[in-house]
């Protein structure tokens, strides 16, 4: 066999019907699986969304309808409620004296030297012998 048979014998087994029929077939059964899958996918992500809105509304009637309608539902939303926290003293912000920062601080005692200057005037005024007018 020269090289020119050779290529005739593979030009002829690769090149048949059959093996063109193999490829088609090969080729549609991949598409159909592709499409399978994702066919597959969208029915998971629709049941999704369908299970996503059927607890928004359950958890919308637990919510209102079921403590308006029965004493149980009531039950359950009140053990589902915290308590009010009790902070004790913070109760009363009233109570608490205001935090006065250095500057304030500094204010007051300048303002408080201010005003001992001007009783001191105001004494030594009184105390000074007044004058015949």
């Amino acid at each position: 066999m020269n090289g020119a048979q050779v290529r005739e014998f593979f030009k002829q087994l690769l090149g048949s019907s059959l093996v063109a029929r193999l490829e088609e077939d090969l080729l549609r059964l991949r598409s159909d699986m592709d499409v399978r899958l994702q066919d597959k996918d969208n029915t998971i992500a629709a049941l999704r969304e369908l299970m996503s809105a059927m607890e928004a509304k359950i958890t919308r009637y637990e919510c209102v309808i079921m403590p308006t309608a029965s004493r149980a539902g009531a039950e359950l939303v009140k053990e589902a409620q915290p308590a009010k926290p009790n902070f004790g003293i913070m109760d009363s912000w009233a109570d608490l004296p205001a935090v006065k920062t250095r500057w304030q601080i500094c204010q007051d005692e300048h303002e408080a030297q201010i005003q001992a200057e001007i009783d001191a005037e105001q004494s030594k005024a009184a105390q000074a012998p007044q004058g015949t007018a």
